[in-house]
């Protein structure tokens, strides 16, 4: 009976992490605004004009429905690993980014270190990491500012959030609607920012701007979080980060604001099947798109190969990003491995 109630527990878990509620359609105008609420205040794509999702829908998917990966899935994948080297790094004087698996990045921009969604151990034990955490967590450098996309399980890890506050004090930002949660921490250094509001300090300027999502944590508490993805410009480079989501229109309203990214970080897995996940999870050529329309002179793939959550092989995004980007293309594409990293040459 008690591993019966902790496997329903972790399904759970799964269909809030992955679980597409309805929203509520407003208008078609620009999508560079403030995040609307409903009359229940809750938080809604103005843009999306989505199919409902429901249990009914999560259900069917999960044990109703053919995988056409299904054989090729039984074959386990193994990435390479890397252990960044965070001193020799520092050393170089130079940004980077470090890709730490997931959503998870580490970014060093101007003198500031910021980390996105961190994840550094298994959801639950269901849900596993597939490649293993790659950094020795003690060897982090002191972090400045974590960023938070949406309170998906996945992308918002209690534990994680504790060790960094005990770690490096961090200020935290997010969309709006996290204060109760970060408050049950003991975290007062949090700020909350809606879609087009700008954090800056004396070195670098933090944007939040829309993405297609969605948000949850409870039964209770759908879409009452804020999901945002975040521009960083520091040091003359502007960085590109968006935790998960959709394709959505905005990504082209984005780069005609905004002008060129330097580093554009999308997801590129969770994709599958396409009649469940398309409006919240980009397939790899999507992301490549939205790469184009935020005119990014590099695009880093995040979000495939750490976690196992949805019907494709792990290594199967990365195949079809490869395959459907042309090497004389901009963006440049640049796929690191777990614990991988790039040096930024500032300008």
């Amino acid at each position: 009976m008690k591993k019966a109630l902790l496997i329903i527990a972790a399904a759970l878990t799964l269909a809030l992490s992955i679980l597409q509620p309805g929203q509520t359609r407003a208008d078609d105008g620009s999508t560079l605004r403030h995040a609307p609420l409903n009359k229940d205040n809750r938080y809604y794509n103005p843009w999306d004009d989505a199919t409902r999702r429901t249990f009914t829908d999560f259900l069917r998917w999960k044990f109703f429905s053919s995988n056409p990966y299904a054989s090729e899935k039984k074959t386990q994948v193994e990435f390479k690993v890397e252990r960044p080297d965070f001193d020799s790094l520092e050393k170089t004087g130079k940004d980077y980014i470090v890709w730490l698996g997931h959503s998870t990045v580490l970014i060093k921009a101007s003198d500031r270190h910021i980390i996105t969604d961190p994840v550094f151990r298994d959801v639950n034990f269901l849900l596993r990491r597939k490649t293993r955490f790659p950094a020795n967590l003690e060897t982090l450098p002191m972090i400045d500012y974590v960023l938070i996309s949406h309170g998906h399980y996945d992308h918002l890890d209690t534990k994680s959030i504790e060790y960094l506050k005990k770690k490096s004090d961090p200020f935290f930002i997010t969309g709006p609607g996290y204060g109760a949660y970060f408050a049950s921490l003991g975290i007062k250094k949090h700020i909350a920012l809606d879609w087009t509001d700008t954090y800056r300090d004396s070195s670098i300027v933090i944007t939040s701007l829309p993405i297609q999502h969605w948000s949850k944590r409870t039964f209770f508490d759908t879409n009452k979080m804020l999901w945002c993805s975040f521009l960083i410009e520091g040091g003359g480079i502007r960085y590109y980060w968006v935790g998960d989501g959709g394709y959505f229109k905005g990504f082209k309203e984005i780069g005609a604001r905004y002008g060129t990214v330097d580093v554009f970080m999308a997801p590129i897995g969770s994709y599958e099947p396409r009649w469940f996940m398309k409006e919240n999870h980009m397939s790899p050529e999507e992301a490549l798109q939205a790469a184009k329309d935020v005119n990014a002179r590099v695009f880093i793939p995040i979000h495939w190969g750490t976690f196992d959550l949805t019907d494709e092989p792990l290594g199967l995004p990365v195949e079809r990003l490869k395959s459907g980007h042309n090497d004389d293309d901009r963006p440049q594409l640049h796929i690191i491995n777990h614990g991988g990293q790039m040096l930024i040459d500032r300008p």
